[in-house]
């Protein structure tokens, strides 16, 4: 394994010679607002009270709707660091409500939705980009470009996928 106390040098010598913590706080900043934004204009949908502010590899909050909520699925409005981008994820509640809703998604076509492994340590039952290259430059411009792909992906869902579909 590699060494911690060499990773943590490095990781000093990133602060110092470049604008990281600035950034990430930027991005927390900005993440804190989109959850706040999404609980104050989509009164319907239960909006998480916290975040999952994450190891700089994901940073989420959940949100989920009437129909989810019978089904023990959320939708997870995710930043991945890796990617740089925004993506909007169909998740249940545990284990066994993903592998289910992973098998009855898979009979599906799913347009333009990306269909997870069925793997143990699933995060999500499908993925879908909504902001390939964000402008953090432009924050009104991106909270509407987010919110237009979350609630799209929403509606599909549940019109294409959910809503007839019996328990």
């Amino acid at each position: 394994m590699d060494s911690l106390d060499k990773h943590l040098w490095e990781f000093r010598t990133v602060l110092k010679e470049t604008n990281s913590q600035q950034a990430y706080k930027g991005l927390i900043l900005y993440i804190k607002e989109l959850r706040n934004y999404f609980k104050e204009n989509y009164p319907e949908y239960d909006v998480s009270s916290n975040f999952y502010q994450g190891y700089m590899d994901l940073t989420f909050f959940t949100l989920r709707s009437q129909l989810t909520k019978q089904k023990d699925l959320k939708y997870i409005v995710v930043f991945t660091y890796e990617h740089m981008q925004f993506e909007v994820w169909l998740a249940g509640r545990n284990r066994a409500v993903m592998s289910n809703y992973h098998t009855k998604f898979s009979h599906y076509q799913m347009k333009n939705y990306t269909l997870t492994d069925n793997r143990k340590g699933m995060s999500a039952i499908l993925e879908n980009v909504v902001v390939e290259h964000p402008n953090f430059d432009q924050l009104k411009a991106l909270t509407k470009q987010i919110d237009a792909g979350v609630i799209q992906f929403i509606q599909s869902i549940e019109t294409d996928y959910l809503s007839d579909e019996s328990d």
